[in-house]
């Protein structure tokens, strides 16, 4: 049996804010992409099948409404360059102001924008690398090997710039 609507808004609000969140910066522009992204899913939940990825079908409809905000508001902005825009704003308050979050800041603005997504969606929106998988049409195993690369990479980076910044001290 399919999964009522209601259950699938309590179970899954909170990640896809956090997603929005991070892709817009603001609470009031993430406000209303959340609720265009749940009355998108409400109208289209006939057609979630059975056995699917209810996340990751959610996922989607956010990441769509992410896009369509971003062609609205700027229609000279490629699509590419969507996660340039996107500016985090509660992950930064885990972090003292000092040179951890610089260095955080300064290691995601070297990633490409595809490996900022898969952070984005593993850990801002809590996602499973199954569910990426889903969302992105790619194997659990290439995700998995690909944000394991990536976290070994972004300590290197996050490493090095700690280490310069304590030299400079």
């Amino acid at each position: 049996m399919k999964q009522p609507f209601i259950d699938l808004y309590d179970q899954y609000f909170d990640d896809l804010y956090r997603y929005v969140y991070y892709k817009v910066g603001n609470k009031w522009d993430a406000d209303d992409i959340v609720s265009e992204a749940f009355r998108k899913a409400y109208e289209r939940h006939s057609t979630l099948r059975e056995n699917s990825n209810a996340k990751a079908w959610l996922m989607t409809i956010a990441r769509n409404a992410v896009i369509d905000f971003y062609r609205r508001r700027k229609p000279a902005v490629p699509v590419e360059q969507l996660n340039e825009l996107a500016q985090p704003g509660a992950f930064e308050e885990q972090f003292a102001p000092d040179d951890d979050l610089d260095c955080v800041r300064k290691t995601l603005d070297l990633l490409t924008q595809e490996d900022r997504e898969l952070v984005n969606l593993r850990y801002f929106a809590g996602m499973k690398n199954r569910e990426i998988g889903e969302m992105l049409a790619k194997s659990e195993e290439t995700i998995k090997t690909r944000v394991f690369r990536l976290l070994k990479k972004m300590n290197i980076l996050v490493t090095n710039c700690l280490e310069g910044a304590r030299k400079h001290e």
